[in-house]
């Protein structure tokens, strides 16, 4: 994901897919907002997503929690 940023108008875009779409927004940003020009201090950011409380990182951690289940429903079956 990408981010245009612009720091002489402050401002920043929306995050986008791809390289390309980040780079049509740059020139449309420098055509409205400046003439052309290239203004001091842009840049092309990437941005990740903030991870979602609650939500496993990687899929390993949905291996690790099946396991967790599977080993507790073991350990209740064991106790009936």
């Amino acid at each position: 994901m990408y981010r245009y940023r612009c720091n002489q108008c402050r401002t920043t875009s929306p995050a986008v897919r791809s390289k390309r779409e980040v780079e049509t927004e740059r020139d449309r940003h420098r055509a409205r907002a400046h003439a052309g020009h290239i203004p001091d201090g842009e840049e092309i950011q990437t941005h990740t997503p903030p991870h979602r409380p609650g939500q496993p990182t990687r899929p390993l951690h949905y291996v690790l929690y099946v396991w967790a289940g599977l080993v507790l429903l073991f350990l209740i079956w064991l106790r009936f």
